[in-house]
C-alpha cells in the first residue's frame, strides 16, 4: 500500500510540474514576461497550490463528480476574490500571492524576499496538509 501512495504522489507532482511547464510555455508565446523565472516559480505555485487542494478535497470526498465539482467551486471563488476581481485578498483566496509574484514578473517590477517568503509558506503548508490528509484518509480506508 505505501508503494501504491508514492507512486501517486509522485505521479501527482510530475503531472504538476508538466502542467506548469506548459501553462509557463503558453504564456512566453503569448504574453511577454520581464522577469520570466519568477513567472516560472509562481505558475509552479498555481500548479502546486490546486495539485493540493485536489488532494485534500479527494481525501475528504470519495465522488469523483463531487470532488471534481468541489475543485471548480474552490477555484471560482479563488479567480473571483483575485487581483482582477477584487482590491483585497479574502481569507479563501488560496493562490493570491502567487497571482501577485505573477503579475509583478510580467510588469517587470522586483519581486523582494518579503514577496516570495509567504508564498512559499502557503505552498509548503498546503502540500503538507494535503499529503497528511492523504496519509490519513488512505490509512482510515485500507
Amino acid at each position: 500500500a505505501g508503494r501504491v501512495a508514492a507512486s501517486r504522489i509522485t505521479a501527482s507532482l510530475a503531472l504538476a510540474v508538466v502542467a506548469a511547464a506548459a501553462g509557463f510555455v503558453a504564456l512566453l508565446i503569448r504574453q511577454g514576461v520581464a522577469h520570466p523565472w519568477h513567472a516560472a516559480a509562481a505558475v509552479l505555485a498555481f500548479a502546486l497550490i490546486y495539485l493540493a487542494v485536489g488532494i485534500l478535497i479527494g481525501a475528504v470526498i470519495s465522488g469523483p463528480l463531487e470532488g471534481s465539482l468541489a475543485v471548480v467551486f474552490v477555484f471560482l471563488l479563488d479567480v473571483f476574490s483575485g487581483p482582477g476581481m477584487a482590491p483585497h485578498a479574502a481569507f479563501y483566496s488560496v493562490s493570491r500571492k502567487a497571482a501577485d509574484l505573477l503579475i509583478s514578473a510580467a510588469s517587470g517590477q522586483s519581486s523582494p524576499a518579503s514577496d516570495w517568503f509567504p508564498l512559499a509558506a502557503v505552498v509548503a503548508v498546503a502540500l503538507s496538509s494535503s499529503f497528511a490528509a492523504f496519509a490519513y484518509s488512505a490509512r482510515s480506508r485500507g
